[in-house]
């Protein structure tokens, strides 16, 4: 009697990365990105861009700023970036001029929590579509409870 041994090697695959190199999402993550509708079908442009200078925000370059909210010592921005969640992750991760202090992503979402300008940003960058972002930052004192959002994970 022949007797056959399979192995099957065992994958362990994460949700998200935390800070660090952000391999392990970003090779997959891109093919799961492509599975989004194209963002010429889903307007990155709809909605008024405002021009209000908040301290100790940081954007991507080309993001288009459409809400800013002050509510005490928080400020809400909304934005939307031509990036994926993943470019975000990494535009900030490659920022000499900021102190990343945490970053997490989940390919489709990505949470960074930085410090720039003696203040405060939780920001999170959730794909609208194969190469479009929306970003919520949330600005706040330079203080561990000022009241900004917790990381969402999962």
């Amino acid at each position: 009697m022949l007797a056959v041994v399979v192995t099957v090697p065992l994958l362990l695959a994460s949700c998200g990365t935390d800070s660090g190199s952000g391999q392990r999402a970003a090779g997959r993550g891109a093919d799961m990105l492509a599975n989004l509708p194209s963002c010429d079908r889903v307007p990155l442009d709809a909605d008024a861009e405002v021009d209000t200078p908040v301290t100790g925000l940081l954007l991507p370059e080309d993001a288009r700023v459409t809400s800013v909210v002050e509510q005490g010592a928080l400020t809400t921005v909304e934005a939307t970036v031509r990036m994926t969640p993943l470019d975000v992750r990494a535009h900030y991760e490659q920022r000499g001029d900021i102190d990343l202090l945490r970053a997490e992503d989940e390919i489709f979402e990505t949470e960074v929590l930085m410090r720039a300008q003696q203040r405060r940003t939780y920001l999170r960058a959730t794909a609208l579509c194969a190469d479009g972002t929306t970003l919520t930052a949330v600005v706040g004192p330079d203080s561990d409870d000022a009241g900004l959002p917790e990381f969402q994970s999962r």
